[in-house]
């Protein structure tokens, strides 16, 4: 396991003449999980791209174990994934969770494509989060289309990888699934970016997905500071 932390300082991305976010600036140990939590169009999505190296900002930095992102990924362990959409549909799905080491994912020869979607997520997912060492996990919107048992096997997993020392950064409208998983929790929203420890939202016990969504309806109707504070 090579132990990753992210650093962000000052991020902005601008998307032609319309600015998606700006001075956005957070860590991230080792060994921690990080929930971003916003509405369409709030830049989740441009965030997690950053992070995996997709993407340059317009403005700011980013380190991961003190590396650019596309200098991290070539030389860590990065697991990357932005759901079942992503995946070549034209190659059998036994090709394609092929981890590496002669294990596969799957012995099923059926075209990606030809898969249900819920199945294809999983695929994805397990051959990703199959891989070792992971140092980092970025992972979009990961339990979409998951039934229970796969969406149950994906949260322990993800426990399992966050207890063993990979930082994990996790984006999700489903915010039960968030809710208890990640150690803090950005919130991305149209006039403000927040970060917020998991202690300062449930002081005393686990975080809720009710807290999480009181949490987010409180800063919608907050102050305009778009600084996301360590």
């Amino acid at each position: 396991m090579i132990p990753l932390a992210i650093s962000v300082r000052d991020l902005a991305v601008r998307y032609g003449r319309r600015l998606v976010f700006h001075n956005v600036s957070f860590d991230i140990a080792a060994g921690q999980s990080l929930g971003v939590i916003g509405p369409n169009g709030s830049g989740k999505t441009t965030l997690l791209r950053l992070l995996a190296g997709c993407l340059t900002p317009a403005a700011g930095d980013i380190r991961i174990g003190g590396l650019p992102p596309r200098e991290a990924l070539r030389r860590t362990g990065v697991a990357y994934f932005a759901g079942d959409a992503t995946l070549p549909g034209s190659v059998r799905a036994c090709h394609w969770g092929n981890l590496g080491n002669g294990d596969s994912v799957t012995p099923d020869r059926r075209p990606i494509r030809a898969l249900s979607r819920g199945t294809r997520q999983l695929l994805g997912l397990r051959t990703v989060l199959g891989r070792h060492p992971l140092g980092l996990i970025v992972l979009d919107e990961p339990w979409e289309a998951l039934d229970r048992d796969a969406g149950l096997w994906l949260s322990t997993m993800l426990e399992t990888k966050r207890d063993r020392g990979s930082a994990v950064v996790l984006s999700s409208h489903r915010l039960h699934d968030l809710a208890g998983i990640s150690d803090c929790y950005l919130f991305l929203l149209p006039h403000e970016a927040r970060l917020m420890r998991a202690h300062e939202i449930a002081p005393t016990g686990s975080v809720t997905a009710a807290q999480l969504a009181d949490v987010f309806d409180k800063l919608r109707g907050g102050a305009a500071s778009f600084r996301a504070v360590s």
